[in-house]
């Protein structure tokens, strides 16, 4: 695909605006998996996990943490849009697994650095 070049740092308020919003989306949309698709005892680890990392600003450094829990909440999706059958439940849990090993390890070497 030919495309313009366009020097990294030069992103339209439009793109500013998206990534966040994407960010946020992807996490509402793993706090739905995680009900869908995990124990009760799962989501409820995951979804405070989730918040934790919200309010440490890994989703959205640029906002408000409470602002953008505000908007995580509110953009919480159908399950039945995100996981079509519980036959994809193994593999959305399996990324979700990997999603909290990721965050434990940045959370220890944020904490190295401090």
């Amino acid at each position: 695909m030919l495309g313009i070049c366009v020097p990294a740092g030069a992103q339209t308020e439009r793109e500013t605006i998206a990534a966040p919003n994407a960010a946020e989306q992807q996490e509402a949309d793993w706090r739905v998996i995680a009900a869908r698709c995990g124990t009760p005892a799962f989501e409820k680890a995951f979804y405070k996990e989730s918040r934790a990392a919200v309010a440490a600003g890994l989703i959205n450094k640029n906002r408000m943490p409470a602002d953008v829990e505000k908007s995580v909440e509110g953009l919480r999706r159908s399950p039945f849009v995100l996981v079509a059958s519980n036959a994809d439940c193994p593999s959305q849990l399996a990324q979700l697994k990997e999603l909290q090993e990721t965050r434990k390890e940045m959370r220890r070497t944020r904490g190295r650095r401090s």
